[in-house]
C-alpha cells in the first residue's frame, strides 16, 4: 500500500501525558494541599491520578473531589482557583514521547503528510503542541474544540484526510485510546494503529490488527504493509 498520510493522536501518543500528569500533580500537591510527610504526598498524587481518568474526566469535578480529600494549606481555596492553576500551568509539563521526533522526521523525508487529530480545550491542546515544539511537522491539525465534534466520530477524521487531500484508505492513524482513536479511526476507514501500554483495550470492540509497543515501530509497519 501506498501511505500518503500517517494521522496522530496527541496526548499518550505523541506527547506522555501520564507523565506530565504526575510532576503536574506533585506541583500541585507542593502549591496547595498540606501533607504530612512523603507517603501522604504520594497518596495524594495517586488520588489525583485515578480522580483524573486519563484526562477524560471534567476538571471542575476532579478538583471538587480533590478539594473534599485533602487538607489544604490555605482553608479559603476554592476550586475556582484550582482550575485556573490547571488551564495556566499544566501544558508547561509537556513531555514527548520517547520516539516522537524521529518517527516525524524519518516520515517528513519519506514525503509522507502528517495530520494531528486530538480531543480537548482549543488552548490546553494547542499550548502542549506548543510546548512540545511539534507543531511545523504537521499539514493539518484538528482539535475538537475548534472542530465542533470529536473522536469517535468519523467527521473529525474526514476533517483530517480532506484537509490532508488524503484517501482514507491510502492513509493510518496512530493512537492509544481503543474507543476514540482506533475505533473511531477504522470506522472512517483509516487503516490504525493501536500504540499499547495506556489503556486496556475495551472488551467490546474487535482486536486491532495492528499493534504496537512503543512509536519507532510504525516505520517498519508502514513500510511492510
Amino acid at each position: 500500500m501506498k501511505t500518503e498520510a500517517v494521522i496522530f493522536d496527541l496526548d499518550n501518543t505523541l506527547i506522555n501525558r501520564k507523565l506530565a500528569f504526575r510532576s503536574y500533580s506533585e506541583h500541585f500537591i507542593e502549591r496547595f494541599v498540606s501533607a504530612r510527610d512523603a507517603r501522604q504526598k504520594e497518596e495524594f498524587i495517586e488520588f489525583m491520578r485515578v480522580s483524573d481518568r486519563d484526562g477524560y474526566r471534567d476538571k471542575r469535578e476532579m478538583y471538587q473531589e480533590c478539594l473534599a480529600a485533602f487538607s489544604m494549606k490555605n482553608p479559603d481555596t476554592t476550586v475556582e482557583e484550582m482550575l485556573n492553576h490547571w488551564f495556566a500551568e499544566f501544558y508547561n509539563y509537556t513531555v514527548l514521547m520517547d520516539g516522537t521526533l524521529d518517527v516525524l522526521d524519518r516520515l517528513k523525508r519519506k514525503n509522507v503528510k502528517l495530520g494531528l487529530i486530538t480531543n480537548g480545550s482549543p488552548h490546553a491542546q494547542h499550548s502542549k503542541i506548543d510546548k512540545a515544539q511539534i507543531r511545523d511537522y504537521f499539514d493539518a491539525v484538528i482539535v475538537s474544540g475548534e472542530a465542533g465534534f470529536h473522536k469517535p466520530d468519523k467527521r473529525i477524521f474526514e476533517l483530517a484526510l480532506s484537509r490532508l487531500d488524503a484517501k482514507a484508505e491510502h492513509s493510518w492513524y496512530v493512537g492509544d485510546h481503543p474507543r476514540n482513536d482506533i475505533f473511531g479511526a477504522t470506522s472512517a476507514g483509516l487503516n490504525a494503529i493501536w500504540l499499547k501500554g495506556f489503556m486496556d483495550w475495551h472488551s467490546d470492540l474487535d482486536e486491532p490488527e495492528h499493534q504496537i509497543d512503543s512509536l519507532d515501530e510504525i516505520i517498519a509497519l508502514i513500510e511492510k504493509t
